[in-house]
């Protein structure tokens, strides 16, 4: 490998496309060319020098695999389609309709099923979930490697994500560890060990079956013949052939298992690396029929040349290399976008910290503000849940305008499961949280008893039952249980709505669907421009209309209003009639309400109308939401919650907070100072280093 200074960003990035392209051709020639690899001994792999192929495998109507290109260029094409971060929605469609994909290959037929359901409509995230383990769509992982490059715990969340749109939890697990070892390899202060370690990690928290496969045969290489000879002896012979067991007779099964022996010894030398990854014959015969580790070569390609560059592999490779990689380097306008995100959220957040709000930083005081006001208004408005705002008025002629049962606090289910999302993340560490981090929660603390049994029940039982908490909300009534809770993920995602979006979408679906989730994903953005520095009503605003997309709504009953976007623009066009919350509750019943109070974006729209009229100030926000009856207890929390989020903890009456017991609040400012310290932490940590790795 040809010695040089300092690697750009650029550089990693070629090197990884270069060097999945070159995994993808010279895995394939090994099933076009058997007669190639044949060794008088073993160890002359040592010496030989792979090509690539000059025919097709097979015969016509009779294919059995082909380069596996166009699962690289799929992951590729669902970042540019996305503009940014990929999601399982952009990531099927672009599988869906994937001609080169769709081709005749017989052990691609997994990934044609995919293709098959998604085209007769099957959700995206759940188009995997029974699917037979395969490790062909791993192929589609430097894509995500490269986006997510320096962070290998992100490239595992999003890995899964993506993979789950063809594989079930085997399957998508072996896909987002290769992402998460593309990922790794990019970062300079990483040696081969140092990427294994953190994949080793990664996979014993979230996939202990597949560690161990991976760690077996890493123990075994350490243990195989020190010299050079001995070790390709015994990886032709043994450790590369696999076991040909049926737990692990699958196409490409668990492609990291095969990288990472290698990987520790030949990370520096790519052309050994890569013969004694497509030599070996397989035991298996699905993996014997494609060549033997294509998926693998492409994972180790792409690690070797995140960590090395282009330089990395020979001339004669790069030749051929290069031009297939060219078209793929459009990805780098995608991360420099993503890192013109990042950098601004870092300067935010850094503001924030070195900016004073009484005993606090003004980032405590923003995340204490929004948990506090949460809390407080959702216990204020849980005393009229369910009436009409005229019958709160004859109940109350003078109206709501205080606590009237401060017990509410300990026991509403919107501030627990908030509570319990908080500690998940401080259980994460700063490290990001998805939805399966959620159910260990639930599965370790929710007490049954206390939630509504169609939906959060229901998705309860579901998870103990073994389902993956990825998808268990896909089967829920739709009844404003995330919505009601998901601002930890908008305060973890402070400055960054796109990312609070996705992160709430997908931890959403762990206990609801529709309308409930796209509410959600909207409260999460909010909540994440509200904690900017110089945010303002507006610009919270804002953040909701964009995060609310032009989907068509899908709904049992038929509604006015085409999308989200479209109702949400209009409760607000009501809303900019008054500068009361009580006067506008007429008009916002005549025209913004839906079948029943429990719809979610009813609830939503008529929180943000309250934020809106109340101008950010919590008070008002939560007499607004209160008085207006409904889903009260809900709307109030929101509108609080919001409003607490932009203006601060000093925001919350004084008068309020004295009807509480001491230890009830003392857990939500000791979990706010704990968030926002992690927030503003270990998470500004990791994405600093991604401006390092990129020289910024």
């Amino acid at each position: 490998m040809t010695k040089m200074g300092p690697i750009t960003l650029a550089e990693r990035i070629k090197g990884c496309l270069v060097g999945a392209t070159i995994g993808a051709e010279l895995g394939f020639a090994r099933a076009a060319h058997p007669e190639r690899y044949q060794f008088a001994d073993p160890s002359d792999v040592l010496n030989f020098i792979p090509q690539r192929a000059t025919k097709a495998e097979g015969s016509e109507k009779r294919v059995y695999t082909a380069s596996l290109l166009p699962f690289i260029n799929l992951g590729v094409q669902a970042y540019l389609a996305a503009g940014g971060r990929a999601t399982p929605e952009v990531f099927a469609e672009c599988l869906k309709d994937d001609e080169q994909i769709a081709a005749g290959v017989f052990s691609w037929d997994g990934v044609h099923t995919t293709q098959e359901v998604l085209k007769e409509g099957m959700h995206p995230r759940l188009a995997g979930l029974l699917n037979a383990p395969c490790g062909l769509i791993a192929a589609a992982m430097p894509a995500v490697g490269i986006y997510h490059f320096g962070d290998p715990e992100y490239a595992y969340l999003d890995g899964v994500e993506l993979a789950s749109v063809s594989q079930p939890r085997e399957g998508a697990d072996w896909a987002a560890l290769s992402a998460a070892g593309i990922a790794a390899a990019f970062d300079p202060a990483h040696d081969a060990e140092k990427v294994i370690e953190l994949v080793l990690k990664i996979a014993h928290r979230h996939s202990k079956d597949v560690f161990y496969q991976i760690n077996r045969l890493l123990r075994l290489a350490a243990a195989a013949p020190p010299d050079e000879a001995g070790f390709a002896r015994w990886w032709m012979t043994y450790g590369g052939r696999g076991d040909g067991n049926n737990n692990t007779a699958w196409i490409a099964h668990n492609p990291m298992m095969y990288v990472l022996p290698l990987f520790s010894r030949y990370a520096h030398d790519a052309r050994r690396f890569i013969a004694l990854m497509t030599a070996p014959t397989s035991v298996s015969w699905y993996d014997a029929g494609t060549g033997g580790h294509p998926v693998a070569a492409i994972i180790g390609g792409a690690m070797i040349g995140a960590m090395h560059g282009p330089q990395a592999f020979p001339a004669e490779w790069l030749e051929w290399a290069e031009p297939l990689a060219a078209p793929w380097r459009a990805i780098e306008q995608v991360i420099h976008k993503r890192l013109r995100t990042e950098r601004t959220a870092i300067a935010e957040a850094e503001q924030l910290q070195a900016t004073r709000s009484g005993e606090f930083s003004l980032l405590e005081d923003k995340v204490y503000g929004c948990l506090l006001a949460g809390a407080i208004g959702n216990a204020m408005g849980s005393v009229v849940e369910g009436k009409h705002y005229w019958e709160i008025d004859a109940l109350y002629p003078d109206h709501v305008l205080t606590v009237l049962d401060p017990k509410r606090l300990e026991g509403e289910d919107d501030n627990q499961m908030a509570m319990l999302l908080v500690e998940t993340y401080m259980a994460r560490d700063g490290l990001p949280v998805m939805a399966r981090h959620f159910g260990e929660t639930w599965r370790e603390r929710l007490n049954r008893d206390h939630f509504y049994a169609l939906c959060m029940g229901h998705a309860y039982d579901l998870i103990r039952e073994g389902w993956d908490p990825r998808i268990t909300g896909h089967w829920s009534v739709v009844t404003g249980s995330t919505v009601m809770c998901m601002e930890p993920v908008g305060l973890y995602h402070m400055g960054d709505p796109e990312y609070a979006a996705i992160d709430a979408t997908a931890i959403s679906y762990m206990y609801q669907r529709g309308t409930d989730n796209l509410a959600a994903t909207m409260l999460a953005a909010t909540v994440a421009e509200a904690l900017r520095p110089q945010a303002s009503v507006a610009s919270v605003l804002e953040a909701a209309i964009a995060a609310a997309g032009d989907k068509p709504l899908c709904t049992f009953d038929q509604r006015p209003f085409k999308t989200a976007a479209e109702y949400l623009s209009f409760v607000l066009e009501v809303a900019d009639e008054y500068d009361d919350v009580l006067a506008a509750r007429a008009e916002l019943y005549e025209k913004c309400l839906f079948y029943h109070m429990i719809d979610p974006l009813e609830l939503w729209g008529l929180s943000l109308a309250m934020f809106k009229i109340a101008d950010g100030d919590v008070r008002l926000a939560a007499i607004g939401g209160t008085n207006i009856g409904r889903d009260s207890d809900t709307i109030a929390g929101r509108a609080a919650m919001l409003s607490g989020a932009l203006r601060g903890s000093a925001g919350v009456p004084r008068e309020w907070m004295a009807l509480f017991k001491p230890e009830v609040l003392a857990r939500i400012k000791t979990n706010a100072l704990r968030f926002a310290e992690l927030i503003g932490g270990k998470r500004l940590v990791r994405m600093r280093n991604r401006q390092t790795i990129a020289g910024l």
